[in-house]
């Protein structure tokens, strides 16, 4: 294995371990924002004329976090991306697949956050810590786009390699 592959596997796997990292700090982050202020109105309500409302705010808040949960896919994705990375596995149709799956969570954030920009502006908080703006789509959007367009280079990419190897 030559230096620039070596490099490449163990940047790799620290950056796989960084996503790990950051998907479950994120979690922990929207459960403490999207529902544990809701439950906690809902254990304190129990019993009283002011259940429903609080159950429907905790739906509210979790609607609102729905951006938030597609971009904790992409750390995940990107966790097993980096992970497959790692183990020396550069140029498979599985990280072709991976990079696509990302673009599509991406673009699923933008998807969410669009059918529920009325709930997310009323209610918790979005993606973000706040509605998202046009800029911040249009970076969704042109990320997500990318990142699909990539996968599927990555994938075709990796079925040529896989020719060439058997030719040789």
């Amino acid at each position: 294995m030559d230096k620039l592959h070596q490099r490449l596997v163990r940047g790799s796997r620290r950056l796989a371990v960084t996503f790990t990292a950051l998907f479950w700090f994120g979690l922990f982050w929207l459960f403490t924002e999207a529902a544990w202020r809701p439950l906690k109105v809902i254990w304190a309500s129990r019993a009283t004329p002011r259940a429903w409302a609080a159950v429907l705010g905790l739906v509210e808040a979790l609607v609102a976090e729905t951006p938030a949960l597609a971009l904790m896919g992409a750390l995940w994705t990107a966790r097993g991306l980096f992970g497959r990375f790692g183990h020396g596995e550069t140029l498979s149709p599985a990280s072709g697949r991976s990079l696509s799956l990302m673009g599509a969570w991406f673009l699923a954030s933008l998807f969410c956050s669009e059918i529920f920009s009325d709930v997310a502006s009323t209610a918790a908080t979005s993606a973000f810590g706040a509605p998202l703006a046009i800029s911040t789509e249009i970076l969704l959007a042109c990320v997500g786009v990318m990142l699909v367009l990539l996968g599927r280079a990555f994938s075709v990419a990796a079925a040529i390699k896989s020719e060439l190897d058997q030719i040789v």
